[in-house]
């Protein structure tokens, strides 16, 4: 449940920093001021997990485990930019004046 959970913060924290970085370059003070809120909220809650995570591994972890987590923790970011990129191009940025 913890990696399932942890999964979804790291799609949605990438996610809204992506749509930051995008929003940061329109007119519109309000989709960046909602972009921005969404990312450090997201990034504040994803960091329990992460802290606890690490500290975990760094006390009972194998280097296999280790590189899996790192891998883990890229794919889902990963997914979460490239997924965002492509709605923000497609769904809200033609509806913002951008």
């Amino acid at each position: 449940m913890k990696w399932a959970l942890w999964a979804l913060l790291l799609i949605a924290q990438n996610a809204s920093f992506t749509l930051v970085s995008r929003a940061r370059n329109s007119r519109s003070v309000w989709y960046h001021a909602w972009a921005s809120a969404t990312s450090n909220l997201i990034w504040f809650v994803s960091q329990y997990i992460l802290i606890g995570n690490v500290l975990d591994l760094m006390k009972t972890g194998t280097l296999n485990e280790k590189i899996a987590t790192g891998w883990f923790y890229v794919g889902c970011t990963m997914l979460g930019s490239i997924g965002m990129h492509a709605i923000a191009l497609r769904k809200i940025e033609p509806r913002v004046r951008v």
